[in-house]
């Protein structure tokens, strides 16, 4: 009872093994088969990065300018 189990096991391991080593090689003919586009990332000013950086500081610098206190309620809110 005790080979037939590690067999059993040594046999899963092997064919989990194997699984793997196929799915591997399967997408990586898969990845050759299709060659990345530079053309069309090159034609771009931005990387998408730096455009949510932009937005973000944009947003940012609305925000701050939202919560400044303007010249007349600031006159208003001085104690002499």
């Amino acid at each position: 009872m005790q080979e037939f189990r590690s067999r059993l096991l040594l046999g899963l391991l092997l064919g989990a093994l194997l699984l793997s080593v196929g799915l591997n090689v399967y997408c990586l003919r898969q990845l050759d088969a299709r060659p990345l586009n530079y053309e069309l990332e090159a034609g771009l000013p931005v990387s998408v990065t730096e455009l949510e950086l932009a937005q973000a500081r944009a947003a940012l610098e609305a925000c701050q300018q939202a919560s400044r206190p303007t010249a007349s309620t600031s006159s208003d809110t001085l104690v002499p």
